[in-house]
């Protein structure tokens, strides 16, 4: 009997060492990382760092992610989450019963793609920070470009592609005395120019869609905070500028609370970036 047992204790030892193998090969697999691609620069002109480069998640990282994530409107992608030229792509991810092709952005939102429709999820509860490149951007809290005596500070030139070829095309803000001049140049030849009655002015050229750039205004307040903001697809056609929409937002006191809060719309308007009449809109 003894003998028997002797013999039966290295094959029950074999058995469970492959038993732990096994964990430890299914803990690798569930734990695989995944590394973000960076491609260009911020839009802001921020220049890519070392951790930007070397950001990645592993696949429990991204479960918590999308468990800590929501729905947000485009409104809301637009007004508050930073775009990053960093991306996380993962192919086939489940999620609810469903595969989706996700893309990751350090901005803190997750873009996922069934097959059909893409729909956007934003991460800004506070635990979402740990994970991201950038957390949701607080418009209470946004800083206002500082003023400057100095013309170069003021001026901001920001590379673009009109027509998907090698030419040097070029978005030019310049600061006026009582506005902004944007000029818009291709292959060194000025085609655009707009005068624009604003407190701040940023072009976004990192956009999703189809459109050139994201022109972005602000306006602020008597002690300088901002209380206006106006995000306006920018479209490149048949050598001028049109845009589609504007997506506004304005500070103000919610009928419910009585606190403040940002309260935002959309507005479709089909016309040339050169006819758009923003005081007329902000007066309705």
């Amino acid at each position: 009997m003894m003998k028997n047992f002797l013999i039966l204790l290295p094959l029950i030892f074999f058995f469970y060492s492959c038993k732990g193998q096994d964990k430890d090969e299914k803990k690798r697999i569930e734990t695989k990382v995944y590394v973000a691609n960076c491609k260009g620069e911020y839009s802001t002109k921020e220049k890519l760092t070392e951790r930007d480069k070397a950001w990645s998640l592993n696949s429990n990282d991204i479960e918590k992610i999308m468990n800590l994530s929501v729905p947000i409107t485009d409104e809301e992608w637009h007004f508050s989450y930073p775009i990053t030229p960093c991306n996380i792509d993962i192919k086939g991810y489940s999620y609810r019963g469903k595969k989706y092709d996700l893309q990751i952005n350090g901005g803190s939102y997750i873009s996922f793609f069934d097959g059909k429709k893409t729909q956007i999820l934003g991460c800004e509860l506070p635990e979402c920070k740990k994970y991201f490149l950038k957390p949701k951007e607080n418009m209470n809290e946004e800083d206002i470009p500082p003023s400057s005596n100095s013309k170069s500070a003021q001026n901001k030139n920001y590379s673009v592609n009109f027509n998907k070829s090698d030419k040097n095309d070029l978005i030019l803000i310049e600061k006026n005395t009582n506005d902004y001049t944007l000029k818009a140049k291709t292959d060194n030849k000025v085609f655009f120019t707009k005068n624009i009655s604003c407190d701040f002015i940023e072009i976004d050229t990192t956009t999703k869609n189809k459109q050139a750039f994201n022109l972005i205004l602000g306006y602020t307040d008597q002690y300088q905070n901002t209380s206006r903001k106006i995000v306006i697809p920018v479209f490149f056609k048949n050598n001028d500028l049109f845009i589609e929409k504007l997506f506004i937002a304005t500070l103000g006191t919610s009928a419910k609370t009585g606190e403040e809060e940002w309260m935002q719309k959309e507005i479709s308007e089909k016309t040339s970036l050169k006819q758009l009449d923003l005081d007329k809109i902000l007066s309705e």
